[in-house]
């Protein structure tokens, strides 16, 4: 019998035609599911922290990593809610108020952020930020996995803003922060402080279907799915990764 060799793609990251539910812990659209809706779609986190190009306090190392919340004593209108499902509403009405894209706040961060290439991040909420850290675990090993960091990498003492401003009216100079310790706690701090920012964007319920071209991606390396580097073999499911953050897993059939 003459030999032959199929190549079966069993799973896209990126394009999924069969519309499977994506679950909390894929590497999708540019980052790791840490929230599904029931009703489809859901939330995802950037595998690293964003850096500011305009840090407040100085140029070093630990410096590019630390943004400011905002203004000391500037209320923002809006951006009062803490629920799961708010960070992007409240991203935009903090850019209501701090238009300029030049801005060194944590939400110009996620808004100038093109990561994975996508250019629709935002500041997570209070409540999403703490989901993120419930699942701190998965989401760190899936972001080694996918050439990303984890969340105590630099700055372990530092915690990370969230986009929900303190909802009184009376001394709104605090905003919400949390730290990525286990258990998780959140606590409020002054905006002025300068903390950790992470990303995050959703996705709707159809975004399996040509949600995002593929273009001029190359192989960055072969993992098994134990996350270990090796070489393309027959006959055993492997993960292709790619230099636009896209994973394929895919098995060479040989006859």
């Amino acid at each position: 019998m003459k030999n032959a060799t199929y190549i079966f793609i069993l799973y896209f990251c990126i394009i999924n035609l069969s519309l499977q539910a994506q679950s909390i812990g894929d590497f999708y659209q540019g980052g790791v599911v840490f929230y599904t809706y029931p009703s489809g779609g859901g939330l995802i986190v950037d595998i690293a922290d964003l850096s500011n190009p305009n840090p407040p306090s100085g140029t070093t190392p630990l410096d590019s990593l630390l943004s400011r919340w905002g203004g000391y004593s500037d209320f923002v209108a809006g951006t009062s809610v803490d629920s799961i499902g708010a960070g992007e509403t409240n991203t935009q009405n903090f850019m209501n108020f701090y238009p300029d894209l030049n801005g060194c706040y944590a939400v110009h961060q996620c808004v100038n952020s093109t990561r994975g290439g996508y250019n629709d991040w935002f500041l997570p909420s209070r409540n999403e930020l703490i989901e993120i850290f419930n699942h701190k675990s998965l989401i760190d090993s899936i972001a080694l996995l996918n050439g990303g960091h984890t969340f105590d990498a630099f700055a372990q003492q530092y915690p990370y803003w969230s986009s929900s401003q303190t909802p009184s009216l009376t001394d709104f100079r605090y905003a919400y922060v949390a730290y990525s310790s286990q258990p998780v706690f959140d606590l409020l701090r002054s905006k002025i402080l300068e903390y950790k920012v992470r990303a995050v964007r959703s996705f709707s319920a159809n975004a399996g279907i040509n949600s995002k071209p593929i273009v001029n991606k190359e192989i960055v390396k072969i993992v098994n799915l134990l996350g270990q580097e090796i070489s393309p073999e027959p006959n055993i499911p492997l993960l292709y990764i790619y230099s636009d953050g896209s994973v394929e897993k895919k098995m060479i059939i040989k006859e």
